[in-house]
């Protein structure tokens, strides 16, 4: 057995902590049951039992299973010793959090068993699978998050842990309302919208089987997110090819809702093709935003990637790229393939706006590692973060409030006459920017140096 998940087990797992869940769940099904009935009763409280043992308390178990070893001083050693990274993954995913999987079995049979009887084996199965999906979601979400933060050298807070935990919870409502969109339960479950149909790469699919399956698969996407973080910490080497598959899923699963949008008058002059490449253009440049955020920016490391590129060492810059950088070459080179096919296909105000857009992109990227650069003891993505938020969101607000639109586009991609003013500014920014972060990682050099 796997040692990490044997000592959780031992340590989770005592007869007094069991017997105490047990009574607790008992004396909530009892409760509802006399207050709701026998029938329904029970079933709705386990549903909600469920969520706040597995979702809520198990994101926060998952998120303490790495930052509870740092706070006890207990990390350092575990890294040491002759675990794998795979079996410290699981060892600390599902030990940390098996409690929480006890009491979650305990609200599973009562659910299930109220749905085999009032709507068959096969609706009890499909939400089984739901449940153990969104669950997993959740605390491997927490774990990253933590894994994420442990690698910067984050995590001791109680505040931070909260964040985690709220990764979790965040992923785990977003696997809901997906999955709230069929009814697999028919009226068994109150749900916020219902379909029969989901419409992907053309196929009208069956929507509770796609969005099933669509759970199933990040939930193990994020598990191999992990398992990846947990190499790291533990000084092994990640190659680029992992995350080059998930782009490339990504970039598929996103461009196969392309119908979302045949209904909006603002893609009227997009062929299919363009209408895909769209959607996956956007999955790249979101992927970009969040991990050049996650991502640790050394300084060292990024002047030993310039000297490599200097040098020519393609396959030695490519195995080594950070999530980000792959991130932002997918996107531009979507990007470039859009305006090949906007070309004679749509007005050049669309493709006048497609290059602001990647020229204020560069951009971004250009300021997270210039302020990352220029930071001296942490903090450099919260003040990225505060000059995103003054160039998208207060800027924009104050040229509208004078009525001067063009001000907004010299900071933001969008529409102008004449066309080239939003692409020149942002392309211009970007260089400007990029230089700038040369120079600080420069002169952080030179400062470490001369230290």
């Amino acid at each position: 057995m796997n040692p990490e998940f044997e000592r959780n087990l031992w340590l989770e797992l005592t007869a007094g902590r069991m017997i105490a869940l047990a009574a607790a769940l008992a004396l909530v099904f009892f409760a509802s049951a006399l207050m709701f009935g026998a029938a329904a009763g029970p079933a709705a409280a386990a549903r909600w039992a469920y969520y706040v043992v597995v979702v809520i308390w198990g994101s926060r178990n998952a998120a303490l299973g790495v930052v509870g070893e740092i706070r006890a001083r207990t990390w350092d050693a575990q890294r040491l010793s002759s675990l794998g990274a795979g079996t410290m993954t699981w060892g600390k995913l599902f030990g940390a959090t098996i409690y929480n999987w006890f009491g979650g079995a305990i609200c599973l049979a009562v659910i299930l068993a109220s749905l085999a009887d009032g709507y068959g084996l096969v609706v009890a199965a499909i939400e089984l699978v739901y449940f153990v999906a969104v669950g997993a979601i959740a605390q491997s979400a927490s774990l990253l998050a933590s894994l994420i933060a442990a690698r910067r050298r984050q995590g001791g807070t109680q505040f931070e842990v909260f964040l985690y935990q709220g990764a979790g919870i965040a992923a785990a409502a977003a696997a809901y309302v997906v999955w709230s969109i069929a009814d697999p339960a028919g009226a068994a479950v109150s749900r916020f919208a219902s379909a029969n149909v989901v419409v992907w790469w053309g196929m009208a699919l069956d929507a509770r089987l796609f969005l099933l399956v669509s759970l199933a698969v990040f939930a193990g996407w994020i598990l191999i997110g992990c398992y990846r973080q947990m190499r790291l910490e533990l000084k092994m080497r990640n190659g680029p090819f992992v995350w080059l598959a998930f782009l490339a899923f990504m970039g598929l699963y996103t461009a196969g809702f392309d119908a979302l949008l045949s209904t909006s008058a603002h893609f009227q002059y997009f062929a299919v093709i363009g209408k895909r490449l769209l959607l996956a253009f956007a999955a790249f440049w979101a992927l970009s935003y969040a991990m050049v955020f996650l991502e640790p920016k050394s300084a060292m490391r990024y002047r030993w990637l310039a000297a490599e590129i200097a040098h020519m060492r393609v396959d030695t810059v490519g195995a080594n790229l950070q999530a980000w950088m792959m991130s932002y070459l997918a996107a531009v080179a979507i990007g470039l393939l859009l305006l090949i096919q906007f070309a004679g296909a749509v007005q050049f105000r669309e493709e006048a706006l497609l290059v602001a857009t990647l020229g204020f992109f560069t951009r971004d990227m250009a300021i997270v590692v210039a302020a990352s650069a220029a930071a001296k003891r942490g903090g450099g993505d919260f003040v990225a973060l505060a000059i995103l938020i003054l160039l998208y969101a207060l800027l924009p607000a104050i040229f509208g409030g004078l009525q001067f639109l063009g001000g907004i586009a010299v900071f933001a991609p969008r529409p102008t006459d004449p066309l080239w003013l939003s692409p020149l500014a942002g392309w211009v920014e970007a260089v400007l920017l990029w230089l700038l972060a040369g120079a600080n990682l420069s002169l952080k050099r030179e400062a470490a140096k001369a230290a």
